[in-house]
């Protein structure tokens, strides 16, 4: 009677191992995947960001241009690249709120025009724009 008692027991608690190990692995497979899709969200979001922040419309002289415009004449000629530093500036204090830091390269062949913002110790990237002549912006959302 002892003895069948006493296996019973222990198969009792070999089943509540088996459960609480269950419940812990449903949960750490759960919040793995929330993390998982955070990341993916952030990225979009900034990659949104750097297309929505190339496409908007600058007014200069009775003649409206894209900032990837301003971009590629700074390419061409870097007189004009303070001019399209100064025009994304302002966009990205807009966009980004003073929680939020930001930093964005514009480079051309490898060589870097010219940076915004700080460096991140760990950040989210956005694919890099690519722009006529050999141009490249790059932007960094620091988390």
């Amino acid at each position: 009677m002892k003895r069948g008692q006493a296996e019973i027991i222990g198969l009792v608690v070999v089943v509540l191992l088996l459960v609480f190990a269950l419940i812990f692995f449903i949960k750490v497979k759960t919040s793995g995947d929330e993390n998982e899709s955070q990341l993916i969200r952030s990225n979009l979001r900034a990659n949104s960001a750097l297309n929505a922040l190339m496409k908007v419309h600058i007014e200069n002289d009775d003649e409206k241009r894209q900032m990837k415009d301003l971009i590629e004449e700074c390419i061409l000629n870097s007189d004009e690249c303070n001019n399209a530093k100064i025009k994304l500036e302002d966009h990205l204090d807009s966009v980004f709120s003073d929680e939020k830091e930001y930093h964005l390269v514009v480079s051309e062949g490898g060589t870097d025009l010219f940076s915004i913002g700080k460096g991140c110790k760990s950040s989210i990237s956005a694919s890099p724009f690519i722009v006529r002549n050999g141009g490249k912006v790059e932007l960094k959302v620091c988390t």
